[in-house]
């Protein structure tokens, strides 16, 4: 989608296969989405008859499965609304210039970097190398923003553009009354609905060896099981090969894997290396390891596990003590003895360079001390703003205290533990779950096909978000990740929901999902990032220089293909300055 606004002159871009394109002479209704499987076509037109006199969430949830981002334009006025679902499943960009009255709308970013001009926003870049996200609203780019997720805008030409409407995450803050037995029948209903409703005629389930996954293939194996097949994906050369889980519960239920081994030494990986990230909206490793099969059908529903983690906390014993207290006193802590301890620690950890210390304990040691202050272990250990790792791995700190600003979270004393915990998570959807969600929507986008993500979904959320917190932090014995080794494992009511379609030694395994990327960092890809860095550093125009990059840049050079499973971070980090350098020169620069 690409519509731009200037004055009298309306221009259209390409209309892609998976969107909705109905222009009368009078009006323009253009939709990113797909059709509700059980909403018959008479009713979808129907509804989008009536949207395309005024738009409305209530109406667009009902008849779009996985999210839409929709744009309505009246010729004759040349006034333009559009929003984007309260979910985030799908993103839209703008970029308005009141001085000259042009208004440009996209589903890509880049594509109104390259049209207007623009710069890059080095907080944002900071916030993309530094936390590994971009938060909702935003982008890279000066003066092109992201609308907000549920949010509606309105331009009135010659006037403004301006937020008339946002509609809140679907998330509840206080625990429902029911017994175990009951959260767990009601988990399970409402995945099996969400799954009845967005499943299509051909329906794909990335199977990974999580149990999220698991739980996909088999809700989609009691609605549609001859509308469904399996993928998963290795890398070779990996030690971590979580597809034998896959191919283990696929043959159990009947189905066939379709295993797919992604070499790090092959070509065609960085075949159209700056075309495909001209194409991502969030460029992350995976666009690399997970693609799709090239295709032009519509009809091929990839299922994606990723969630929110609402129904499935994701919590340690000294995250849930944490909570609890900040539930009975407040953020304070142990006050300013507790800050005068952390701080101290904190200064041995850079001294001792205890945060590049292989050993976990040692590395995250400070996290533990950080427990003094619940204020400070929120933001370093929930979101990762973390000053140790900033000063250790020398990271600018320029923008650091205006990232945490971003993640303050207002908690009190008072407030449930579920509570607690459902605003971080309300926080993180806008960070690392809309970043999530991007990745695995575009890259289907950009292979012809689609990808639906059910676990975000709005009255599962709804519901997920209700489970007594003592009841979603549960655990049952059960079995390490790659290994038969007895250990405790956590998202107790989603395995039992679904522990009669699997089989016993998938349903109690940990999470096995393979770590791989340095592996693709030591074939062609890496190779590529390298050179593309030295480019870069060689340039007139370089971004690394400009920005204050060029010491890390440096740094990735010197590592010349010899990455390892404990460099994952920078390993992201590596992907992700190549990129930043490659949308400088072509939407920036405009070389």
């Amino acid at each position: 989608m690409y519509i731009e606004i200037c004055g009298n002159s309306i221009r259209i871009g390409r209309v892609e296969s998976d969107e909705i394109f109905l222009d009368d002479g009078e009006r323009i209704f253009w939709a990113y989405g797909l059709m509700n499987r059980n909403i018959s076509k008479k009713e979808f037109f129907a509804t989008v008859s009536v949207l395309r006199s005024e738009l409305s969430h209530q109406l667009a949830n009902r008849i779009f499965a996985g999210g839409y981002f929709i744009v309505l334009v009246d010729r004759k006025s040349g006034m333009l609304n559009m929003m984007r679902d309260s979910m985030g499943q799908k993103s839209g960009y703008y970029y308005f210039d009141s001085l000259t009255e042009r208004l440009v709308v996209a589903t890509n970013m880049h594509d109104i970097a390259y049209n207007v001009s623009t710069d890059i926003n080095k907080f944002y870049t900071d916030f993309l190398l530094y936390q590994q996200f971009i938060p909702d609203g935003y982008t890279i780019y000066e003066d092109v923003n992201e609308v907000r997720i549920g949010e509606m805008l309105h331009y009135i030409p010659r006037g403004t553009l301006q937020s008339i409407e946002r509609e809140s995450l679907p998330i509840e803050y206080s625990e429902n009354d029911y017994s175990e037995e009951e959260n767990i029948r009601l988990l399970r209903e409402k995945i099996l609905e969400v799954h009845a409703d967005w499943a299509g005629e051909n329906n794909v389930v990335y199977l990974s060896g999580g149990i999220d996954s698991c739980v996909m293939l088999a809700s989609l194996h009691n609605i549609c099981p001859e509308q469904t097949r399996v993928v998963s994906y290795r890398i070779a050369g990996s030690s971590q090969d979580e597809t034998i889980y896959a191919q283990e519960l696929a043959s159990y239920l009947g189905y066939n894997t379709e295993v797919v081994t992604v070499d790090p030494a092959d070509p065609k990986i960085v075949a159209d290396y700056e075309d495909d990230l001209q194409k991502m909206n969030n460029p992350v490793f995976g666009n690399w390891i997970f693609r799709p099969h090239l295709s032009n059908d519509i009809s091929v529903r990839y299922f994606a596990g990723q969630d929110t983690r609402l129904h499935t906390p994701s919590v340690n014993s000294v995250d849930m003590k944490v909570i609890d207290r900040i539930s009975h006193q407040g953020t304070g802590g142990w006050g300013a003895f507790g800050k005068g301890v952390v701080d101290l620690y904190e200064r041995l950890s850079c001294l001792l360079k205890l945060y590049n210390a292989a050993d976990r304990r040692v590395k995250y040691s400070h996290l533990l001390v950080n427990a003094l202050v619940p204020e400070w272990f929120i933001l370093r250990r929930k979101f990762m703003a973390d000053p140790v790792k900033y000063k250790t791995w020398r990271y600018d700190m320029s923008n650091f205290e205006k990232i945490c600003d971003w993640y303050r979270v207002d908690l009190h004393a008072g407030m449930s533990s579920r509570e607690i915990f459902n605003r971080l998570i309300e926080k993180k959807w806008q960070e690392q779950y809309t970043d999530d969600i991007r990745y695995m929507v575009d890259m289907a986008h950009n292979r012809g096909v689609t990808t639906v993500l059910p676990f975000y979904e709005q009255r599962f959320n709804q519901f997920a978000s209700t489970i007594p917190w003592k009841l979603a932090n549960k655990t049952m014995a059960g079995l390490d990740g790659f290994s038969n080794k007895p250990v405790r494992v956590n998202k107790y009511v989603l395995r039992k929901a679904f522990e009669k379609e699997l089989p016993w030694n998938i349903m109690v395994r940990a999470k096995a999902v393979s770590l791989s990327s340095h592996l693709m960092m030591n074939g062609v890809l890496g190779i590529r990032v390298e050179q593309t860095l030295r480019d870069d550093l060689r340039s007139s125009d370089s971004f690394c220089r400009r920005f204050g990059y060029q010491a890390k840049a440096r740094e990735i050079i010197a590592h010349r293909s010899k990455w390892e499973m404990k460099n994952s971070y920078m390993v992201t980090f590596a992907n992700y300055l190549s990129a930043l350098c490659v949308y400088y020169r072509k939407n920036v620069v405009k070389k």
